[in-house]
Order: C-alpha cells, then sequence, then structure tokens
C-alpha cells in the first residue's frame, strides 16, 4: 500500500508549509501519511533524526514516497544508503549542497551532507527521483541547488517564485508534488 513521508527543515516550518496540502491529498485519497518530528535548529543531529525515523522503519518501502525540504534534503539519501532502504520516489524540494551565510546554520548542514557514495547508493534504491527548487531562494544560489539536483541525478522540476518553499515564501502547496502522489 502506497504511503508518504513528509521531512521536514531545520525550523520544521514545513508543517507551515505544503505539508498541510500533502496531508490533505493524502487523507482524501486513501494514502498513509507520516510527518515525524524530528529535533529542530540547534538540537539536530543526523542520529537524533534517525533515531526518530527508525521508529517508522516497518512503514519504510517500495511502496513509499518521501518527500525532504531543506535540511531534509541531505538526511534522506543518507539514511537510505546507510539503511539500505528502497522506496518508490524521493521527491527533494529545495536540495542544496553547501550551505553559507550563518555559522549556526552551517554547523548543523554538515552533519548531515551525504558522501559521494551515499548519493551513488541513493539512487541505485529509489525507482524514481525528482529535485524541486526555485529561481528565488534566499537561503541558496541557484548553482547550489542546480548541483544537488545534478549529484542526485533526478528530475529536476524547477518552479519560478517559490524561494525556499518555506511558510515565509508563502507556499501552501505544490501542485506538481501533489500530482506525483496521485501517479
Amino acid at each position: 500500500m502506497k504511503n508518504v513521508f513528509v521531512i521536514h527543515s531545520y525550523n520544521g516550518d514545513t508543517e507551515l508549509s505544503f505539508a498541510p496540502s500533502i496531508e490533505k491529498i493524502c487523507k482524501k485519497n486513501n494514502i498513509k501519511y507520516f510527518f515525524p518530528h524530528f529535533p529542530l535548529r540547534q538540537s539536530a543531529t543526523y542520529e537524533g533524526w534517525e533515531e526518530e525515523l527508525n521508529k517508522y522503519r516497518n512503514h519504510i518501502n517500495e511502496n513509499t514516497i518521501i518527500i525532504a525540504h531543506s535540511l531534509g534534503t541531505h538526511f534522506v539519501p543518507k539514511y537510505l544508503a546507510k539503511n539500505n532502504i528502497k522506496i518508490n520516489a524521493y521527491i527533494s524540494v529545495a536540495g542544496f549542497l553547501n550551505y553559507k551565510g550563518r555559522e549556526d546554520l552551517e554547523r548543523i548542514v554538515s552533519l548531515f551532507i551525504p558522501t559521494e557514495e551515499e548519493f551513488f547508493k541513493c539512487r541505485g534504491l529509489v525507482n524514481k527521483i525528482y529535485s524541486f527548487y526555485s529561481d528565488n531562494d534566499e537561503l541558496n544560489s541557484i548553482s547550489n541547488l542546480e548541483s544537488y539536483a545534478n549529484i542526485l541525478g533526478g528530475q529536476k522540476m524547477l518552479i519560478n517564485g517559490y524561494g525556499h518553499f518555506g511558510s515565509k515564501s508563502g507556499v501552501t502547496e505544490v501542485e506538481d508534488i501533489n500530482n506525483i502522489i496521485l501517479k
């Protein structure tokens, strides 16, 4: 049975942006929906996030779609590779490789960055990969966003004017993600 996981960002504000629309479409179509709550901001560590997602491990399988936002886009490839988990689809939203600008955030991001080997292994574990990013992301340059999409090796999905896809950008729904879920 198909199920959907949404992996939130550093601040957890995914819950205030596009996650509610995904939950709504899942409920309407009888698709299981999971939104794990990971440690936020300076409490975030890869190990802490892994421990939280392991609570749901028996629901993650070849019927699973994982949608990850911002920091979550580092966590998912690393987690799938480390645990050798096959899934149906991985959708990265505002994925990036190298964040520069705030020392506190840079430190946290460095704890999550997948290695080239983890990215490579992840590509072999996922049936379909999509990378959503915007031309006006306030946290990442377009070149960083495109570099992430390139190393992930999935279908690039550029959406103009969506910023970092968070509540500050006013994003409450990403119709193309909903369409992928319903395929």
